[in-house]
């Protein structure tokens, strides 16, 4: 079996050390203890050491315009609260994760596949209808009618530039997939599944509900999907996905359901639950855009960001005798959580993400993870037939085959000039 959870990297290091394997996690035993302090420290650093291409994410930067731009700041997770799909949490330690499923209640960030890492920005701009190439996928936009609140909307699709908040009307020649909201008869509804096309709205059946009486041949949704008809009167609090005898399952899947899980928003956003504060910048690194000449813009780094990667990893690979493609150097310098550019424009920003589900993870990393917390531990745990040598070994064995298998990003953006060429030109 493959590395799934923090434990099977912690007993392999436990194998290299000679010392017996931690039987559950947060067991009272020395070499849970010492693994367990030290393993998130050596894991971002093996991440910062190396550009692991599992870490590498792109999220898109605008410059910071004082007096608009807000800061992400999720709530904190709570085991209590049914979060939709796209919500976006904060676990204890500050790391950030995105909702992967609607109903998402009591799975917790970085223990279950209902979470996955938000590696997206950390500033929200308020929508902008003038900005004419559109907005980029996984973009934020915030809009408040001015009463205090606001919603915040990210981008589903590169271009985007309608208003997310009016939300699409239904049309019956469209082919609408999962989750999409449009509105019919000024009721807005959510589809329910993929290839939803000529199928009116108000024909799905309202979902089941235990407070109603059901008589015979009424029609429900129930809360897998699918419709259901009652097969007599009377019917009282009897679900239809957990009782036998009282429903028909018709076999057809419900289309659409009269509310919006996600919140209402165009085809082309999706409402998420985030919240926002104000972002304070505490030292002169620029100005914004509204002082573009004389000052340079400040970009925000994006959420769970480790380090950056190659921009181009591919530039100058196939440049004739090895002259440079003509790759661009940007003037990008990082300051604290933030980059100072002179640049106006968005920046898009390939770098690695700090990824702590264990299932995202290269083999190779975690084999190499393991040596090195080996390494780290091997003065409490060695056992009498382990040497700290063949734990070096084994650490370099693992980026040596991680590197030939091209698990590790390696080489320069752009190939250096060649000799050749430089000398006679």
């Amino acid at each position: 079996m493959s590395f799934l959870v923090p434990l099977d990297i912690y007993n392999r290091a436990c194998q290299h050390c000679g010392a017996a394997r931690i039987k559950t996690f947060g067991e009272d035993t020395v070499q849970f203890g010492e693994i367990d302090f030290a393993y998130d420290k050596i894991r971002r650093s093996e991440m910062r050491r190396n550009v692991w291409r599992f870490a590498i994410r792109r999220a898109v930067m605008r410059p910071i315009t004082a007096g608009s731009t807000m800061l992400l700041s999720p709530s904190l997770w709570s085991s209590t609260t049914t979060y939709p799909f796209g919500a976006i949490v904060a676990d204890v330690n500050g790391y950030l994760w995105q909702s992967k499923m609607q109903d998402n209640l009591n799975q917790g960030p970085g223990t279950s596949t209902a979470w996955d890492a938000y590696c997206g920005p950390m500033t929200v701009e308020p929508y902008d209808s003038t900005v004419t190439t559109g907005y980029f996928a996984g973009e934020l936009v915030y809009k408040t009618p001015g009463d205090g609140t606001f919603k915040v909307y990210m981008s589903l699709i590169s271009g985007t530039s309608g208003d997310p908040a009016i939300t699409t009307p239904w049309v019956a020649t469209t082919t609408y997939m999962k989750d999409q909201v449009v509105t019919y008869l000024s009721t807005t509804y959510t589809s329910l599944i993929d290839f939803n096309l000529a199928q009116t709205p108000t024909s799905s059946p309202a979902p089941w509900s235990a407070s109603t009486t059901y008589a015979l041949g009424a029609a429900v949704s129930g809360s897998d999907g699918v419709n259901y008809t009652s097969v007599g009167n009377g019917n009282l609090g009897n679900n239809p996905t957990t009782t036998t005898g009282l429903w028909t399952n018709t076999g057809v899947l419900t289309p659409w359901v009269a509310a919006s899980t996600f919140g209402t928003a165009a085809d082309e956003w999706l409402q998420i639950t985030a919240g926002l504060t104000d972002l304070d910048i505490f030292y002169p690194i620029g100005a914004g855009p509204v002082m573009q000449d004389p000052q340079r813009n400040v970009f925000r780094l994006p959420a769970n960001y480790l380090r950056i990667a190659p921009q181009d990893p591919k530039a100058g690979s196939v440049s004739f005798l090895g002259a440079p493609s003509g790759l661009m150097y940007n003037d990008w310098n990082l300051e604290g959580d933030y980059i100072v550019s002179r640049e106006s424009f968005p920046i898009m920003l390939r770098f690695v993400a700090d990824i702590r589900d264990v299932r995202a993870m290269d083999d190779m990393f975690c084999e190499g993870l393991a040596a090195e917390l080996a390494r780290a531990v091997f003065p409490k745990l060695a056992g009498p037939s382990a040497k700290l040598s063949d734990i070096a070994g084994a650490y370099a064995l693992a980026i040596t085959n991680a590197r030939v298998v091209n698990g590790i990003e390696t080489g320069p953006t752009e190939a250096p000039e060649d000799d050749y060429i430089a000398t006679r030109l």
